[in-house]
């Protein structure tokens, strides 16, 4: 059986492009193979049933969506915290000195969390939803990691179908936001150590973990996954891009699907 992701044709014939061919499970068995022999190509590839990676973590602010959350919380709030969230990303401050200042200069209410789940949806990467609904069509386990905010990336999570049991971000509670702060995900080691947690409960090897994401504290985590994806579709940054061992450069996450699925 094969699932139901499509094949690629390589058009040696006519010295065309590959191109990806996307058919409906119901279809696949029958028509495809029928497809495949009216076409003018000598070869074709059909995605195995088998995955390369049976878990994948995404990072969301600069990898599923185009902005960083608190970076807008802070635009919305009249204050300016773009050059303290590009320090941390780059790994030049501590990731917890500088959640705990950005929040504190923003002093988000719920409804800048409801704000900033909206915009979240209509700035997503134009092709994160289909991406991962073919990724679930294959059975790999998607899920969210990041340092985001819960409260906003939880409906953003909803839109591209990942369960709320699958995202892993910081809570943050208005009328006390001091937890926030000691969370793992706002400090510096924290996603490997959530990453490596949750693959474990899931009993997921490491071999079959992989990570895609734009940002150091996304590049800590590849010592708990088997693979670490750059992600340079919104920022590029040359320590990602340097260690990463697959970087996909954008603007779209579709060459994951190559990867995972290879």
């Amino acid at each position: 059986w094969l699932r139901p992701i499509g094949i690629k044709i390589g058009h040696t014939l006519h010295g065309k492009e590959s191109q990806r061919i996307d058919w409906p499970p119901s279809i696949l068995q029958e028509e495809v193979p029928r497809q495949v022999r009216n076409s003018s190509c000598r070869s074709y590839i059909i995605y195995s049933a088998m995955p390369a990676y049976d878990l994948v973590f995404f990072d969301c602010d600069s990898t599923l969506s185009s902005i960083e959350g608190i970076d807008e919380l802070a635009s919305r709030a009249g204050v300016d915290v773009s050059e303290l969230t590009n320090a941390a990303m780059d790994g030049y401050l501590p990731m917890e000195d500088v959640y705990r200042k950005r929040l504190e200069m923003i002093n988000p209410a719920p409804k800048d969390f409801e704000w900033l789940s909206r915009l979240y949806i209509l700035t997503a990467i134009k092709d994160a939803k289909s991406v991962i609904t073919k990724l679930h069509a294959c059975k790999v386990d998607v899920h969210i990691i990041s340092g985001g905010l819960l409260p906003s990336i939880l409906a953003f999570a909803h839109h591209l179908g990942i369960a709320p049991d699958r995202v892993h971000a910081v809570p943050y509670d208005c009328d006390n936001p001091e937890p926030s702060y000691a969370h793992p995900l706002a400090n510096n080691g924290g996603k490997p150590v959530v990453a490596e947690s949750v693959g474990t409960n899931l009993g997921v090897p490491r071999e079959r973990r992989l990570l895609i994401g734009d940002g150091v504290s996304d590049l800590e985590a590849s010592s708990v996954v088997g693979q670490f994806v750059g992600f340079g579709g919104i920022v590029e940054r040359d320590a990602v891009k340097s260690e990463a061992t697959q970087y996909i450069a954008g603007p779209l996450l579709e060459p994951l699907l190559d990867i995972v699925l290879q």
